[in-house]
């Protein structure tokens, strides 16, 4: 085989490689919101009102810690950090929901 052979094989391989580790992210973080959420109570608990920096990196490094090894190469501290505050954005906009009257 020549080398243009082997580097477009190589090409396929990796990019069939990166779509199973998505699917495999994706299906991860359905799960992760879940557990998402009870890291943010626990949070709010353990941390007195006002510490939100440390009740935020708390909840990325629990996080983080669920992650498979495969995938951790691929999301950052930051994608993490704006999962996390996107979940918390959402169950805020929830709970502070006042429906209009009349």
């Amino acid at each position: 085989m020549n080398p243009t052979t082997i580097i477009e094989i190589a090409i396929v391989v990796i990019a069939i490689l990166a779509f199973i580790l998505y699917l495999v992210w994706q299906i991860k973080k359905k799960g992760l919101r879940t557990t998402a959420v009870d890291l943010i109570v626990k949070a709010e608990d353990m941390f007195k009102q006002g510490d939100n920096e440390n009740k935020l990196n708390y909840v990325i490094d629990k996080i983080i810690v669920l992650i498979p090894a495969p995938l951790s190469f691929f999301i950052t501290r930051e994608a993490v950090r704006e999962f996390i505050q996107t979940i918390f954005d959402e169950v805020k906009k929830a709970l502070d929901y006042v429906p209009k009257e009349g």
